[in-house]
């Protein structure tokens, strides 16, 4: 991540007066759809000598909307990305009862033009603000002038005729279809966590893995084992990881578990992140843990030829 961003917490009283370009919107998942609305932005403010900035609420509005469970990426993975990208300022607040209750108008007033400074607001076609999402890129426009802004429209990411959507990258994941969601997202899927004890089963079958406990409520892929990637203490691994309930051996609950190519350190305790690279097979009951090593040994070769042809 870029060490000179800024971040103010709207929540805690903190403005910030420089004047901004701003981007509205969820930005789960940060998708290829999203990147572009990020560009124009980034775009404009260079051309206009403003501040590159963005609006990102503290926990997904849909969480509180419709009671979503899961999602693409949580807001340190936000800002990560997002830094990456050129984004300068990230402001964020809490989606509360007194933020839902403003009207569009008072939206744009207390917080784009009395907390934000905003200059130029970027937004997708979609866009919707205010109390009960009453607001749209029109209510925009037609409070510009008074409040001394100009609005940039961003259209739609397609594929094939089809808006890409967090949405779909979501149901792509849940499917096992990686390849298309890395496509959607132009990087890899990753999820975040920390790991923790298991049942160690994998040590007496000459596969141990590391068991990941997710830090955020992340969009977990269909079961079935992975290709996938591995970052350790600042440097990268690839290894094989699947996600299911271990039905070999009786039902757990589901989970990651990660065996980690070449690598024989204790990482109890550290965090590490997971991205996603390819969908090898669906999880499989055997019957004998001898036919389960067989199998794994199968899926490491894969994962080796796949490394060699595609990845190294």
């Amino acid at each position: 991540m870029r060490n000179n961003i800024k971040i103010y917490d709207l929540d805690m009283g903190m403005t910030d007066f420089e004047p901004k370009a701003i981007a509205l919107g969820n930005f789960d998942g940060v998708h290829i759809g999203h990147q572009k609305l990020i560009g124009k932005n980034i775009e404009i403010a260079n051309r206009l000598n403003l501040v590159p900035s963005v609006l990102l609420f503290k926990e997904n509005s849909k969480k509180t909307l419709i009671d979503e469970k899961n999602y693409l990426t949580s807001l340190d993975d936000k800002i990560e990305i997002l830094a990456k990208m050129g984004m300068d300022t990230f402001c964020i607040l809490e989606f509360n009862e007194e933020f839902r209750s403003l009207s569009p108008k008072e939206f744009i007033s207390k917080i784009l033009y009395q907390k934000l400074n905003s200059k130029y607001i970027v937004v997708g076609e979609d866009y919707h603000f205010g109390k009960n999402a009453q607001g749209n890129v029109d209510t925009l426009k037609q409070n510009q002038d008074e409040f001394g802004f100009e609005t940039k429209i961003v259209d739609f990411e397609l594929d094939n005729g089809k808006k890409i959507s967090s949405t779909d990258i979501k149901q792509l994941i849940k499917e096992g279809n990686i390849k298309l969601a890395n496509k959607y997202l132009a990087r890899p899927y990753k999820i975040i966590g920390h790991v923790i004890d298991g049942h160690k089963r994998g040590r007496t079958l000459n596969f141990p893995t590391a068991n990941l406990k997710t830090n955020f409520s992340y969009t977990l892929p269909k079961d079935g084992v992975y290709l996938t990637r591995v970052n350790v203490k600042g440097k990268n691994y690839f290894a094989l990881s699947n996600v299911g309930s271990n039905p070999t051996f009786g039902n757990d609950n589901r989970k990651v578990e990660t065996y980690i190519l070449d690598f024989d350190q204790d990482i109890y305790g550290e965090n590490i992140s997971i991205e996603f690279l390819e969908f090898f097979r669906d999880d499989m009951k055997f019957n004998s843990a001898d036919e389960l090593i067989d199998q794994m040994e199968m899926d490491k070769q894969l994962a080796i030829d796949a490394i060699n042809d595609k990845y190294l």
